[in-house]
């Protein structure tokens, strides 16, 4: 039981570094101040891909974990 647990934290935390650290390589790559424009100018097509680039890195992570 706490294996199970420790097993799922410790891989939900390597999720979130590597939503992270690709969030910010792929909004480096797109703009240098994405997230300015995303919140501020309310960019809908580079918040698309940020959300598309979370959804594929979900599911890459699910398929290695099972």
């Amino acid at each position: 039981m706490l294996g199970n647990l420790l097993e799922v934290f410790v891989y939900s935390v390597i999720y979130v570094l590597i939503l992270v650290l690709g969030t910010k390589v792929v909004g480096a790559v797109f703009s240098p101040d994405f997230e300015k424009k995303i919140v501020e100018s309310g960019n809908l097509g580079l918040s698309i891909v940020i959300a598309s680039f979370f959804i594929g890195v979900a599911l890459i992570f699910f398929s290695v974990i099972e």
